[in-house]
């Protein structure tokens, strides 16, 4: 008999924290909703930052990469909640996943890991990671107070 998966709680929330830490690096310190900021990584290596939503509490971004020479299913696509208040950043959706669970039954219909919501919150630290140590060029491409 196999044991049934557990979050570690402690090790997601730390990697939360991180993660959060992270995407501030990538932003300007003051981002407001309809923002659209445009990454350079490398040669054909661009990612983009959508500011979807704003609060005082919390933002929702979504980070996608941009690379027109590939099919859209290998284009990776994730949803950020960004809590400030608590200075973490979490994943709730990621490529055809609108609504990530804590964890899934294993095997089931949609071929999702037991443990795929952290594994896309390590998806996205394997990102910032790449972003913040190989450089990169950020853009502002849109700004919706930009009407005049």
């Amino acid at each position: 008999m196999t044991k049934k998966y557990a979050p570690d709680l402690p090790r997601f929330m730390r990697l939360c924290e991180t993660n959060y830490m992270q995407l501030l690096k990538l932003l300007p310190s003051q981002f407001f909703a309809q923002q659209v900021y445009r990454f350079s990584a490398g040669q054909n290596i661009d990612y983009q930052i959508d500011v979807l939503e704003q609060s005082r509490y919390t933002s929702l971004l979504k980070v996608q990469q941009m690379c027109d020479s590939q099919p859209e299913f290998m284009r990776p696509v994730i949803r950020v909640r960004l809590y400030h208040d608590a200075r973490l950043a979490e994943v709730c959706a990621s490529q055809h996943i609108f609504h990530l669970q804590p964890k899934y039954d294993y095997p089931n219909d949609k071929m999702h890991h037991k443990d795929e919501k952290l594994q896309v919150n390590l998806f996205l630290a394997d990102w910032l990671k790449f972003c913040i140590e190989h450089g990169y060029c950020r853009q502002q491409i849109f700004k919706a107070n930009d009407s005049n």
